[in-house]
């Protein structure tokens, strides 16, 4: 900018001192800003050129301040260009990593046209290069995939079969990013889901075998149990293997009713059961395993139904309250309580004893967990009670939610829907 002052300010000394020699300063001085504004007018049309064409090339030769500029511009454009390299090595990289992955990537527009996808996705869907652009739903017409897809929030995956191999099942998980796009990664669970299926098969098969032999093996228990030559040591012998034996039968008997639900696809049929009948025979039953220990009541109006299948409910809730009774010492108070609303009703069994860690509260739908507070020290059970539970539940659209600290009791409280059609 100073060497541009001093151009402009020579420019107008020497023109006025010519003119001035001349008699004409005035004239001489505007014929200088004149060839003066013409020089510049050129400098900045191949400046201006310059940058019409991209910056590419050298920049022309320039002083002054357009040569500043120029400069200026040369570098940006130089960084710019640094930039742009590494964002396409970015984009390079993140694309030989997407098509490296064996899930299937597909990006939709906001309304659901699709954008982009990788190798897998078109594998897995038999993508062409035309489909892009047309909508998703017109791809994958699965009413299932068709509700899913228009969800504001995603949760959750769904699993349906493969539009060109009906054989194969694939999981979609989707969810949102950038300008309300949607990101929808789809996987291939063909061979998870015939191993889980071929689990299911193996322990429903195994635990039906194991009935017959466990049933032989406790009546000959019996038996020998009843002799009168037993001497004491083999009496408690017996006692043993006859409790061993029946912790096997209950486990089998839970294994066996577990792969049923797992098994079971069919939409369940639905009746309306009173809760209060239920619930009272139930009691009648966690009384008589008390044997007067606890004391269990139930608060519970006479007129409230719950949609489900009786044997389903009967599981449910009477797992959950002879668990009370078995995990709690003598002399805890169990209380049995159901109200409803509009949208729900919930079946809430509390008790005042040892409780649980609420650290291991996510952990005891699991199957075979069996956490390592007092109520589980002495009784022995299958860990497989909450898991039938939540089985149960879902089945109806229901859930179960547990609360408890250890020390202040428990609480566990089965959600079931009021109305049908939300079951």
């Amino acid at each position: 900018m100073y060497t541009e002052s001093s151009r402009i300010v020579l420019v107008g000394l020497v023109a006025l001192l010519l003119g001035w020699n001349l008699g004409y300063p005035l004239e001489v001085v505007l014929l200088g800003i004149g060839i003066y504004l013409f020089w510049t007018f050129r400098v900045v049309s191949k400046l201006f050129e310059w940058i019409d064409k991209g910056m590419r090339g050298i920049p022309p030769e320039t002083d002054g301040v357009w040569g500043e500029i120029s400069d200026t511009l040369n570098r940006q454009r130089r960084r710019h260009r640094r930039t742009q390299e590494k964002m396409r090595k970015t984009i390079n990289r993140v694309t030989r990593l997407t098509e490296a992955l064996e899930e299937g990537i597909l990006v939709l527009h906001s309304d659901l046209s699709i954008d982009w996808w990788n190798s897998s996705a078109a594998k897995l869907l038999g993508l062409r290069t035309s489909d892009r652009g047309s909508a998703a739903i017109n791809l994958i017409r699965d009413p299932v995939f068709v509700d899913y897809i228009h969800h504001d929030e995603f949760t959750g995956a769904i699993e349906l079969p493969s539009i060109i191999q009906t054989e194969r099942l694939l999981k979609f998980s989707a969810s949102r990013f950038g300008d309300n796009e949607i990101a929808l990664v789809i996987t291939d669970i063909t061979r998870l889901n015939g191993r889980e299926q071929m689990r299911k098969e193996f322990v429903g098969n195994v635990s039906h075998e194991l009935r017959t032999p466990l049933t032989v093996m406790r009546g000959y228990l019996e038996t020998l149990h009843d002799m009168p030559s037993n001497t004491p040591v083999a009496n408690v012998a017996f006692e043993q293997m006859s409790e061993q034996v029946t912790r096997m039968q209950v486990l089998a008997d839970d294994l066996i009713m577990i792969s049923k639900l797992e098994a079971d696809v069919r939409q369940p049929a639905i009746e309306a059961v009173n809760a209060h009948t239920l619930l009272r025979g139930i009691l009648t039953e966690a009384e008589a395993l008390s044997a007067g220990n606890h004391t269990i009541t139930l608060d519970c109006p006479e007129a409230i139904v719950v949609l489900a299948e009786n044997a389903d409910i009967h599981s449910a809730l009477s797992n959950i309250i002879f668990n009370a009774v078995r995990h709690n010492p003598s002399g805890a108070a169990i209380a049995i309580r159901v109200s409803q609303n509009p949208d729900f009703t919930d079946i809430a069994i509390s008790d005042d004893g040892v409780g649980i860690d609420p650290m291991e509260i996510p952990r005891l739908t699991e199957r075979f967990y069996r956490g390592d507070s007092s109520r589980n020290s002495t009784t022995g059970g299958t860990g497989l009670g909450l898991a039938i539970v939540k089985h149960s539940l879902n089945r109806y659209g229901g859930r179960l939610m547990i609360n408890s600290r250890l020390g202040k009791g428990a609480e566990f409280i089965c959600r079931f829907p009021t109305n049908k059609a939300s079951a």
